[in-house]
């Protein structure tokens, strides 16, 4: 569970709002319960551009001093309305931390509020909206009221969301069992890396045009990767997108690999799949063809292993493979991974079913 306050900047968090000082004494409630019983408060801010008066730098920008994040409180910047928009990482973060309950309270009513909690619905979370806690001003077509009641009161009850009494948040935050999403890794994020002859960093927009040539527009290393072709420059752009708008959450360990020698961004490697209750991560790597065979594969894992075990802390580190991709095998031996099993039939490809062997390494230090 998390309280996620929207908008509520200094520009846009004033007395033209409909019921202001209800809104503000019950938000204030709810964010002082919820650092008090262990319930994460994350911050979204809208961004209009530069030049609006309302980006970064601009005072109207920031939050409203009534509600100011304490430090270490997440903030999540966008320039669209829904805050589970893609370019956010609001969405990973929350994956990451196994959070499928979201409290929503800020700004506007019809605007981000209304766009955030049908998105967070669509996107299988429980939203819960109190009552009170958002707001916005009057319009050409209604007055705030009226906006106010149309979506608190019609809209999202028993469709997009649970409506409920601040009082009754309230108990909701208090009842809440923190022990059951502590942590047990370090949310470090995707850290720089240097080896011998490669640097891991984390991907860059204007990495695209070598992440094209290099590797993702490739079929041939995207087809045993597991992943699809991207046909453009443009549309690697949009997957960097997503990830650089991980890194974010702090929970994101996705590395771009670079040759030093060239500059070049010769292929990646990541803990896709993290577990931070269970302290694990399993990798997954790609090289484009022309780099392949050279050790970089090997080299680039066994800095990502000892990055996970030192930095991130994690108890297990695991990898899988098809039992055709004998390149990947090779890799898996050279860093010492120990063969756990396999799982049969696990894909369906070109006609026929393959397994997935599973290989892992535990963290000897601590044990």
């Amino acid at each position: 569970m998390v309280l996620l306050v929207i908008d509520t900047q200094q520009g846009i968090t004033d007395e033209r709002l409909y019921g202001y000082k209800k809104l503000e004494e019950n938000i204030r409630k709810l964010i002082k319960t919820s650092r008090e019983y262990g319930v994460e408060v994350i911050y979204v801010r809208h961004d209009d551009g530069p030049g609006s008066g309302f980006s970064k730098g601009d005072a109207d920008f920031e939050i409203y001093e009534g509600f100011a994040p304490r430090d270490g409180e997440k903030i999540f910047d966008k320039n669209v309305n829904s805050a589970f928009n893609d370019s956010t990482g609001l969405v990973w973060y929350l994956e990451s931390r196994n959070i499928r309950t979201v409290i929503v309270v800020g700004l506007q009513t019809d605007y981000c509020v209304d766009a955030t909690v049908k998105s967070g619905f669509e996107k299988g979370y429980k939203m819960i909206v109190p009552e009170y806690c958002n707001s916005t001003i009057s319009n050409d077509y209604m007055d705030a009221k009226t906006t106010y009641e149309f979506y608190n009161k019609n809209m999202w009850p028993g469709r997009y969301a649970t409506c409920l009494s601040v009082e009754r948040t309230l108990e909701l935050i208090r009842n809440y069992n923190k022990s059951e999403s502590s942590p047990r890794i370090n949310a470090c994020g995707t850290g720089k890396i240097e080896t011998e002859r490669l640097i891991l960093r984390q991907f860059r927009i204007e990495d695209a045009k070598s992440v094209f040539d290099n590797w993702a527009g490739d079929e041939v290393v995207q087809k045993m990767y597991g992943e699809p072709v991207y046909p453009t420059v443009s549309e690697v752009e949009s997957l960097l997108k997503k990830y650089i708008a991980g890194y974010v959450t702090g929970y994101s360990y996705r590395w771009a690999v670079i040759e030093k020698e060239s500059g070049e961004c010769i292929g990646q490697i990541a803990f896709f799949l993290v577990d931070e209750y269970g302290s694990w991560g399993e990798i997954e790597y790609c090289i484009g063809v022309s780099y392949q065979e050279k050790g970089y594969a090997t080299e680039a894992t066994k800095a990502v292993i000892d990055y996970g075990f030192r930095k991130i802390g994690f108890n297990k580190i695991q990898i899988c493979v098809r039992p055709s991709n004998i390149k990947s095998k090779k890799v898996i031996e050279k860093c010492g991974f120990e063969y756990e099993g396999m799982l049969r039939d696990y894909f369906f490809i070109d006609g026929e079913y393959e397994g997935r062997m599973y290989y892992s390494l535990i963290n000897q230090n601590l044990h």
